[in-house]
């Protein structure tokens, strides 16, 4: 299943779109995140110069272009105890 049928596939369902950032996504600069079991390139869906995600930061899945994830931040803490 290619990842973007997962992710039409999964819209919905708790939990399953979401990724933890590895490397630092810094407003218009990509980073990476770990996402089903593997790490990918990502960038924020909606680039903002302020936003800053640093590494332990969650993230949702949006999509993809090409082979990197667009991800926009998540703040429910309470994801750690659930992923």
């Amino acid at each position: 299943m290619s990842l973007t049928t997962f992710l039409e596939n999964s819209k919905g369902r708790s939990f399953s779109n979401f990724g933890r950032v590895e490397r630092t996504i810094n407003g218009y600069y990509p980073g990476r995140v770990y996402f089903k079991a593997t790490y990918w390139p990502a960038r924020l869906q909606q680039p903002q110069e302020t936003c800053k995600l640093s590494p332990g930061s969650w993230v949702r899945v949006m999509g993809r272009e090409g082979l990197t994830l667009l991800v926009s931040p998540v703040q429910d803490t309470s994801l750690s105890t659930h992923v």
